[in-house]
């Protein structure tokens, strides 16, 4: 078993996927969405590539959200944002997510041997999940904007630095190391570090409360695990 980390959403290859645990993640803000929205009682999400696939799938029980380049979709329930989901009805109801980099990178990967979502809210039990599938992990970083984003690179970071404290002879590719050494740097200074980011600073005008919230290290248990193109919870004890 061996860790390898991509760093964008279109660097992806075949051999990344197959027969491996992959593990998307996309702090600000697809993966910490979809976290938060399974932790408050949405039975499931689905994750769609367009808008009109979005609409096509509505339902009487479904709600919408999600963005494009940041900005909330026009008729949807909701922005891809953590904290407004926090009040949101979820009761009997499902979500269909759409955003510009998170939702693709979930269809890119779903050739993976088991497809989860991690991020800063759910890192020691996505992680505990990784591990114990035996298969060797792969750390998918969404990015932003066909670039590398630093959040993702920190929560890979953290996620590499769980799983050597776990098995501390764990092979790991350079760029997770790297990572690695990164999240440790900054790890008691990590939302000041994530705001410096492009993303977050593309973001701190509106979403600051999301920003702020996709930053708590370990909030939640749950593991969102990816089927038949659903993503259902996986509640870790």
């Amino acid at each position: 078993m061996r860790i390898e980390v991509v760093a964008t959403v279109d660097e992806i290859r075949h051999e990344q996927l197959a027969g491996r645990t992959v593990v998307v993640i996309d702090v600000l803000r697809a993966a910490s969405t979809i976290v938060t929205a399974l932790a408050h009682g949405f039975s499931y999400i689905v994750p769609v590539e367009t808008v009109g696939q979005a609409f096509a799938l509505r339902t009487a029980t479904s709600l919408l959200a999600g963005e494009r380049h940041g900005k909330k979709i026009a008729d949807f329930h909701y922005n891809n944002s953590p904290s407004e989901l926090l009040n949101a009805e979820t009761s009997g109801r499902h979500l269909i997510l759409t955003t510009t980099n998170g939702t693709r990178a979930i269809h890119k990967a779903e050739r993976a041997g088991q497809l989860l979502v991690g991020c800063f809210l759910n890192a020691t039990a996505c992680i505990e999940q990784a591990l114990a599938s035996g298969a060797d992990i792969t750390l998918y970083c969404a990015g932003s904007r066909q670039a590398f984003a630093l959040e993702d690179g920190l929560a890979a970071g953290l996620l590499i630095h769980l799983a050597r404290l776990r098995e501390p002879e764990l092979p790991v590719c350079d760029l997770g190391r790297a990572l690695e050494a990164s999240y440790l740097h900054a790890a008691d200074r990590l939302t000041a570090q994530v705001l410096q980011g492009a993303t977050a600073r593309r973001l701190k005008q509106h979403y600051e409360e999301d920003i702020l919230h996709c930053c708590r290290i370990d909030a939640y248990q749950v593991v969102p695990v990816v089927r038949q193109r659903r993503i259902y919870p996986h509640l870790v004890s």
